[in-house]
This record gives structure tokens, sequence and C-alpha cells, in this order.
């Protein structure tokens, strides 16, 4: 079965009675590692159990399919249930993990990471189809909404208060990657202090991601109507490891943003007014070029340009198409968009 992301915090909190296995996977691995840490510890306290956690690579599963089903039909001897974490498996590692599973019942959960994985695949169609003992759960980049969660949680647990304009630069900074996001969290916790006020220089100082810089480049690129820089920029986004996914949502949620003023301005207000409404605020040093693309573009050609990249992202998710190469065409098609957008705005 499928764990909607609607259903992912219940799920993770209080795994269903007679689960067997949960498959973890996606491009994000930081998350696919604490989710399955979380549903770990539902199981037991201490991950590094030696008598009750057992962690097998895929490697080790695909090489000794006997030994997974060994453990995953073993009781405790020490009292308790038993975990079994399969780490950094595959497609083929689906094979051993489904010989393991038509075993005799216990109360032994198997904990399976993977990365980002194709739908209809070896392991996701283990895992996806009608089992009710069995589960899926996908972890992709996080979003606006699940960010801010992160980054509330994480500065109350610390006692560290944000003014407004640093948590702006950290929604757009952060989110690649879970722990990645966590470690640089905790940075900043450790800089402050418990008590203190997180401002926007220090957040700048501490946050150095290329990689978002690079993306940011792109966008605004995009928007600006200048697809020729796109490509070269891509390719160094994903060589410091942003994902295709990431890079798309990062997209949509600043189009979402310019479609807000661009729908303001057509109702009468300027481009700079319009841009300063918007809530958050943007980032100061992102105003001019927003201003600039408000006056080229019209809510209409953007909300195209939102369905070419919502089309992408879910082509990324449910095609065997590359994803690096379908995220830079949807953004040079929104480039080009953009360059027909401002040549009628001049007619």
């Amino acid at each position: 079965m499928k764990v909607s992301p609607r259903e992912l915090e219940g799920f993770v909190r209080q795994p269903p009675a007679g689960l067997r296995g949960v498959l973890i996977y996606g491009p994000d691995g930081g998350k696919v590692r604490e989710t399955a840490e979380r549903i770990g510890r539902s199981v037991v306290t201490d991950l590094s159990d030696p008598f009750n956690v057992t962690v097998l690579s895929g490697d080790e599963a695909e090489a000794d399919p006997a030994r997974v089903a060994d453990e995953a039909a073993a009781r405790s001897l020490m009292g308790g249930r038993r975990l079994v974490r399969v780490r950094d498996a595959r497609d083929r590692t689906a094979e051993a993990l489904a010989n393991a599973f038509s075993g005799p019942d216990t109360d032994t959960l198997v904990v399976v990471e993977a990365s980002d994985l194709k739908a209809g695949t070896g392991l996701r169609k283990l895992f996806e189809d009608k089992r009710s003992d069995l589960a899926a759960i996908a972890c992709y980049a996080d979003d606006a909404r699940d960010l801010a969660r992160v980054l509330r949680d994480s500065f109350e647990a610390a006692g560290v208060r944000v003014a407004s304009d640093a948590n702006q630069f950290l929604l757009e900074r952060l989110g690649s990657d879970r722990m990645a996001t966590r470690t640089e969290l905790d940075k900043l916790a450790l800089m402050v202090g418990q008590g203190g006020v997180l401002d926007l220089e220090t957040a700048m100082e501490a946050v150095g991601d290329g990689a978002a810089l690079e993306i940011d480049s792109l966008i605004t690129a995009a928007a600006d109507g200048r697809p020729e820089g796109i490509v070269s920029g891509l390719d160094r986004a994903f060589r410091q490891g942003e994902s295709p996914i990431r890079v798309l949502r990062t997209a949509q949620g600043y189009f979402q943003r310019l479609h807000l003023a661009a729908s303001r301005a057509a109702e009468g207000r300027n481009p700079a007014d319009a841009v300063k409404s918007l809530r958050p605020p943007v980032f100061f040093k992102a105003v001019e070029a927003m201003t600039r693309q408000v006056a080229r573009w019209t809510p209409t050609a953007l909300a195209g340009a939102l369905a070419r990249l919502g089309q992408a992202e879910i082509r990324c998710k449910t095609t065997g198409f590359p994803d690096e190469a379908e995220c830079g065409q949807a953004l040079i098609d929104v480039a080009r968009m953009a360059l027909r957008a401002g040549a009628r705005r001049a007619r």
C-alpha cells in the first residue's frame, strides 16, 4: 500500500498493527533516513541494539537471500520486537525481500531504504501492491509547508527566536535534503544560543549553499527569458548534489509568487508595489529581478509556465524519461515563454 503525504505523520508515529515491511525511498536521502529511523524507533528504543536490530546493505541482501529470510523470521531472544534495516536497496533487492515476506509471519519489522525509484519497478511494485502488511513511503524534497514546520520545530526546541527576514532566507535556501537542513539548523542554533535571536546577517553568513544560489540564477534566467544559460547552470547544480525535483519545486514556488504579484499588477498596482505586497516579503536581493519580471509576464502566461513546471515534475516521478533532461527542457520552455510574453508586452 502507498502511504500518502497526508497519512505520513500518523503512520510514522504509530505504524499499523500487522505491518511486516515498509519501503522508504526518494531523492531526499536525508528524509529517507530520518523517516526510517523514526519508524524503527516505534519497534526498538535503541537503533544500535545488537540483539534486536540487524542492518544489511542491499548488496548483502542480494548476495544472501536466505539470511534476509532468516532475519525477518527470527524472534527476539531478549524480549520485545526485532527490527531489520536494509540500507541502499535497489530494484534487484526485491527478489530477496519477496522471498522473506513469503515466510512465517512474525512481529519483526523490515525497514527498507532506497533512493529514487520509478513507478512499477521491482521494489515499488512489491511494497505498493495490494498486501496490507507492506507499505511504501515516498520522500521528496520538502515543500514550503514541510520546511516551515521543520524550521519552527527545530528552533522552538533549541529556544531560538528567528527574525522574519532570516526565516524567509532559510526557507529559500534550505530543503533539498532533510539531514542537511537539520545540520544547518543545529549549527545556527548553537551559534545563536538558547534565548538568542537569529538575524538575517548571521543566517546569510552561516548558510553557504552554492547549489541553491545556482538554482536562484537558473530560475531568474528562466523568468527573464534567457534560455541560453540554463543547461550549463543546471549541470553545475546537479554536480553539487541538487535533484531535478528540488529544482522544479523551487521554480514552482517562485513562479507562484510571481503569478500573485502579476495578478495584483493586472488589477492596477505598479509592478514594484505588487512585489512589495507579497507575504512573506521577497528577499531583498531578488526584489529588482521580480519587479522586472512582473512587468514582462501576464497572469495567463505565468499560469502556462506553472503548468509546464508541474507537468515536468509529474514526468520525473512517473516516466522513464531522464529526470535531469526533463527538468532542463522545462526550464528552457519557460524561458521561451518569457521571451514570447515580453514580445507581446512590447507591441
